[in-house]
């Protein structure tokens, strides 16, 4: 059977300090943490590019998609001074996943389940 883990990367410049952007960041860790069907959150910025993001792993395309909703109904946008023309978001299947040596995890290939 084929599970649908899903990836979602958002990408934005803000219009806000990096200093206010870890901020806000650390306020919301439980908050989160607590998303529905969320597995991981990755933070990351680009300090030659100045853009900042974040890539999510969800249970399901339908959780990743009701995350996304509530991005935009909850103000999360505005909370992070987006600059509204530099968002960019992308909502993908995970099919397989390669895990370094280090890891001590197999690779799993989606597509065979």
């Amino acid at each position: 059977m084929f599970k649908e883990k899903t990836i979602v990367n958002v990408q934005f410049k803000s219009s806000l300090s990096q200093e206010r952007l870890q901020e806000i960041s650390n306020q919301d860790l439980d908050k989160m943490a607590n998303v529905n069907g969320l597995i991981y959150k990755y933070y990351y910025t680009n300090t030659e590019t100045k853009i900042i993001g974040g890539t999510y792993i969800f249970e399901n395309v339908r959780l990743a998609r009701e995350y996304l909703k509530s991005f935009f109904v909850n103000g999360i946008g505005l909370k992070y001074g987006i600059i509204p023309d530099t968002l960019k978001m992308e909502v993908g299947i995970i099919t397989l996943e390669v895990k370094g040596k280090n890891s001590k995890y197999q690779s799993k290939n989606h597509n065979l389940e």
